[in-house]
């Protein structure tokens, strides 16, 4: 950037000398010509046109309304554009938006600047005609001052309309070194992706290690649930046996009359086991039931974890594609850069000899 900076300031260093030689040139044939101009060489100038402004408002339009913004959406909806490069892009096309409003800031105050001058140029070109056209016969020391006074206004209003020049010059290499200067700093660093990918692969060993872990889990739930059901199949035998029993024990009471009494015990003492049996069995499936929702979570668990585990991985590789493109965007912007110099300074000699070519013309 000091090197940009350096060459700006040569370059109007050049500037300011070949407008100073244009300017002794431009006395030089004044002097020679002034007293040899007639009014047919003064109808032969051509007519200062006055610009007109005619220029789109680019302030007034909302971006998310436009064409670009509009086709993003689109782009990202049917999902072949990611979020991450839709908001560079966006970012892109403000910044450029921005440059193009400042621009026709400056070109409108241009076109109000040419216009003054035009103005001036139009009233000055009066005087000088007027001047002319005052008898040789009567110049006195006035009317020498006067020319002095005409030819050193002429000679200020060059000198401003240099310095105007040089200053939007300078502006508009400002302007081109911090959009420069912009870029660059969106360019991620090869450390911080370095660090990302190595965090990203810790958090991956992490999660696989957990899904490990977590399969072990699952893998002792399943042989407790199973120990669960040899449990739960060999209560529900005893309880056909006791049911079993009782019938046994009710043929008995009919052929046992003689002994109600007993009977009646061995019978109450038969019901309070099958009470108790049916409330083990009710507690046992109660606990089958918890067992079966506990291995339904973990199962859901463990595919949210493959889940997570493929889209950081996706992420990764992701993150390795946009680092790839950035590099390629760093060294496009390298070769972008040097074209750039040597444009300006190609450029800017072609507008010094035109500008030249267009003082000689006129003079």
């Amino acid at each position: 950037m000091e090197y940009n900076s350096k060459d700006a300031e040569e370059e109007t260093e050049d500037e300011e000398e070949g407008l100073k030689e244009a300017e002794g040139e431009e006395q030089e044939k004044e002097e020679v010509t002034a007293t040899s101009e007639t009014d047919d060489d003064q109808e032969d100038l051509p007519s200062v046109l006055v610009p007109t402004v005619n220029i789109r408002e680019e302030r007034l339009i909302n971006l998310a309304e436009t064409p670009a913004f509009l086709c993003l959406h689109e782009l990202h909806s049917k999902g072949k554009l990611p979020g991450t490069r839709m908001a560079e892009l966006k970012a892109k096309y403000t910044l450029l938006h921005d440059t193009v409003v400042s621009t026709q800031e400056s070109e409108v105050q241009l076109l109000e600047n040419a216009k003054r001058f035009t103005e001036q140029i139009q009233q000055q070109q009066v005087c000088l005609q007027q001047a002319e056209d005052f008898p040789n016969v009567f110049t006195t020391e006035v009317c020498k001052l006067r020319e002095q006074l005409l030819k050193y206004q002429n000679e200020y209003t060059a000198a401003q309309e240099r310095e105007y020049n040089i200053q939007y010059r300078l502006t508009s290499l400002t302007e081109e070194k911090s959009i420069i200067l912009k870029e660059f700093e969106k360019i991620p660093k090869p450390g911080e992706i370095e660090k990302k990918t190595r965090l990203l692969k810790e958090s991956t060993e992490e999660l696989r290690k957990e899904v490990i872990q977590r399969r072990l889990e699952i893998k002792n739930l399943r042989e407790d649930v199973v120990l669960k059901q040899k449990q739960l199949v060999r209560e529900q035998k005893e309880l056909e046996e006791l049911m079993e029993y009782q019938v046994g024990l009710k043929d008995d009471v009919v052929h046992h009359q003689s002994v109600p009494v007993q009977i009646t015990k061995e019978i109450e003492k038969m019901t309070r086991k099958k009470v108790e049996t049916e409330k083990k069995n009710i507690v046992l499936e109660s606990e089958l039931k918890e067992l079966s929702d506990s291995l339904k979570k973990l199962e859901n668990k463990v595919n949210t974890l493959a889940e997570e585990r493929d889209d950081i991985m996706k992420e990764v590789e992701g993150k390795r594609t946009f680092l790839e493109v950035k590099e390629r965007e760093y060294g496009q912007l390298l070769k972008l850069l040097e074209l750039t110099k040597e444009n300006e300074a190609s450029s800017l000699a072609e507008r010094l000899l035109i500008f030249l070519h267009i003082l000689s013309f006129k003079f």
